[in-house]
């Protein structure tokens, strides 16, 4: 009988134990964003400053080669994960930082030349750009034109860009702790499964094993262990509220079926109504029982059948005579089920969680809840069914219509509408729009595992009863969060949380903040100020957009505030006229603009004449502020004088918001 072998690994690990890993030829190349690759290396440097013991990662499945430099783990499945660690470690080295991770991309056999630790078969660029990158014999590093045409290389480089930010932002000491950590404490589980395995069946396994239990299942059956009368019933509002790749109101009707809807109007969802919502016809039956064991549903998700009768598997869209949209949540269910428990805590005057809020983390953040008792934790799903509601009303999704492969971060509106003799509730997509805008900001900023800004916002829509049509009260709310938590004094828990009991956190007045932009900081820029500007500029050429030519118009409706994780000078650090500028004036903010890595790297280090070119060329706007600049700059030469003359106004624009908070 064919087994499959476990182990816990770790980069110490793997460098002390000599391993070698290597991608078949059948794996697609890399294609983690900067995006994903930010977000592992956020959580994990999230973690070391919290002095979490360790920090896992998941599992890969590998199988064992025997090659003539000693065993190689091919990679069936963890290729973006390992390569990321590896493109970490090389990072680490290129930065000058003294750590263990210096040499960890480097195999060095008992016999022959050092190689890449991970080797790709027969994508001999890809080895020479890893080989190149280590500085290792007979290995050269592609040209940058090269690699950013080749679909192989592109997404590495891309990845090596944005790391390399954000690692020479960091001091030695806290870098050289960083490395370490990275070095001793990230884990991951290796499945090693025997080559002789047949992958074909071995995949087809997987993939109709059924689903794995998670912690969000594991804190279900704990809570449900408290609940003794209409156990169907509260079961049933869980099931509505967890499916977060549907709408509320597409979930809540598929989990009670037999309620009228032609009499329900979306304000009626806003709020658990038993009246609308009467008991499940399987109550009676489930009235006496205990709760389920987490064997019993560990047994039900295998099975794949839900407990208590309900059946929420399939979440399909209803076939309406209208465009459809389609959403994708920014947050999963555990950090929504956390900041549900946030915002019950702080509508019951009660204190925060202990823990930070990660996902990893949620049976030890629900622990007093687990330890209480039957009417607290109905009082909590009840409060969870309105905090999902509040979440799809004015929370921006990852939305895409049927009429377009292309997604953003989108509001949409509730409406009525008839089909064959039934009345459903659509989502039509909203224009895009200031509260979509900053959330936006906050969504692609700050400590993306956490999405702190979501507490207050919630509890405040509920405490102040805003309703779905007023749309200004609750972007005026959210304003005043982000702005609070922008010039925070305490951590942004500590922040997010005080304005959830609608009570101001201490903050830095602005005209001490305001120093922080006189500091040539170049690439350490914290990208919140960037894309905070970027939402300011964006609602003050709205106010005004009937002056814009038809072409900007167009450009403008295309504007969205996206993913962003590059810094670039507009006057290049290596301009190819050899113009120079002073050190202070180069990394000054009036000089600086946050782009993607792709746009960053389409103008390189031309000189500003040629950016402007490029720029004006394009069919949407890089970037407001770059508009700003190039609209200034016309046809003078972009110099010291230039530079803080666009400072001082981009400083007015965040001066006049934040001077409103003072």
């Amino acid at each position: 009988m064919l087994s499959v072998q476990t182990e816990l690994l770790t980069l110490d690990k793997i460098f002390t134990g000599g391993y070698q890993f290597s991608i078949p030829s059948y794996q697609r190349p890399y294609v983690w964003s900067d995006d994903d690759v930010l977000l592992l290396f956020n959580d994990v440097k999230t973690a070391c400053e919290h002095g979490d013991e360790h920090y896992f990662i998941g599992t890969v499945l590998s199988s064992k080669l025997n090659k003539s430099t000693g065993i190689v783990y091919e990679l069936i499945d963890g290729q973006q994960r390992t390569t990321t660690l590896m493109l970490i470690a090389i990072a680490f080295k290129a930065a000058g930082i003294n750590s263990n991770l210096n040499e960890l991309a480097i195999f060095k056999p008992e016999y022959g030349e050092a190689m890449p630790r991970l080797q790709f078969a027969i994508r001999d660029q890809v080895q020479q750009l890893l080989g190149g990158l280590v500085e290792l014999k007979g290995y050269e590093k592609p040209s940058q034109e090269a690699i950013d045409s080749n679909d192989y290389l592109k997404q590495i480089g891309i990845a090596l860009t944005v790391l390399s930010e954000h690692i020479e932002k960091l001091d030695q000491r806290e870098a050289g702790k960083l490395g370490k950590y990275f070095y001793d404490s990230v884990q991951w589980v290796n499945n090693i499964v025997p080559a002789q395995m047949d992958l074909n069946r071995l995949f087809a396994t997987m993939n109709t094993a059924g689903v794995q239990l998670e912690q969000a299942d594991i804190l279900k059956a704990k809570l449900f262990k408290h609940i003794k009368s209409d156990k169907a019933q509260y079961d049933a509002m869980w099931v509505a509220c967890e499916h977060m790749e549907n709408y509320f109101e597409r979930n809540v009707r598929k989990v009670f079926p037999d309620v009228d809807w032609n009499d329900i109007e979306p304000h009626d969802l806003a709020i658990f109504d038993d009246e609308i919502f009467y008991h499940l016809e399987s109550q009676q039956q489930n009235d006496e029982e205990n709760g389920f064991s987490i064997d019993e549903l560990s047994q039900i998700l295998k099975n794949n059948k839900a407990p208590h009768s309900v059946k929420p598997q399939t979440f399909e869209t209803y076939d309406l005579d209208v465009e459809t949209t389609y959403c994708r949540s920014i947050i999963k269910f555990p950090l929504f089920l956390i900041h549900a428990y946030r915002v019950y805590l702080a509508i019951n005057n009660k204190s925060d969680i202990e823990p930070r809020l990660h996902c990893d983390r949620l049976l030890e953040i629900f622990n007093p809840l687990i330890e209480s008792n039957e009417t607290t934790v109905k009082a909590f799903i009840e409060m969870l069914w309105q905090v999902r509601y509040q979440f799809d009303a004015w929370v921006v999704k990852w939305v895409e219509r049927d009429d377009s492969s292309e997604s953003h971060l989108g509001l949409t509106y509730q409406s009525r509408s008839q089909s064959k003799g039934q009345y459903y509730i659509n989502r039509p997509p909203k224009e895009v729009n200031a509260l979509a805008l900053l959330q936006s900001v906050r969504n692609f900023t700050g400590e993306r595992s956490a999405q702190y800004w979501i507490t207050p916002f919630i509890a405040k829509l509920i405490k102040k009863e805003i309703g779905i049509k007023q749309e200004k009260r609750a972007l005026r709310q959210l304003e005043k969060i982000d702005n609070l938590m922008s010039l925070a004094s305490s951590s942004q828990k500590d922040a997010s949380f005080k304005q959830a009991n609608l009570i101001k956190p201490k903050k830095i007045k602005w005209g001490i903040q305001v120093k922080y932009f006189a500091e040539a900081n170049g690439t350490g820029f914290e990208h919140y100020w960037f894309q905070k500007l970027e939402y300011l500029l964006w609602k003050q050429v709205n106010d005004s957009k009937h002056a814009l030519s038809k072409s900007d118009l167009t450009k403008f409706k295309k504007y969205r505030i996206t993913s962003k994780n590059s810094v670039e000078h507009v006057h290049p650090q290596n301009d190819e006229y050899k113009s120079k500028l002073s050190h202070e004036t180069l990394n000054a903010f009036g000089n600086l603009v946050l782009l993607s890595p792709g746009e960053n790297s389409s103008y390189s280090n031309q000189d500003v004449d040629k950016k402007q070119i490029d720029f004006e060329r394009k069919s949407h706007f890089d970037s407001l502020k770059l508009r700003e600049i190039f609209f200034q700059k016309d046809n003078k030469i972009w110099d010291k004088a230039e530079i803080e003359v666009h400072q001082k106004r981009m400083l007015d624009v965040l001066e006049r918001h934040y001077g409103d908070e003072e």
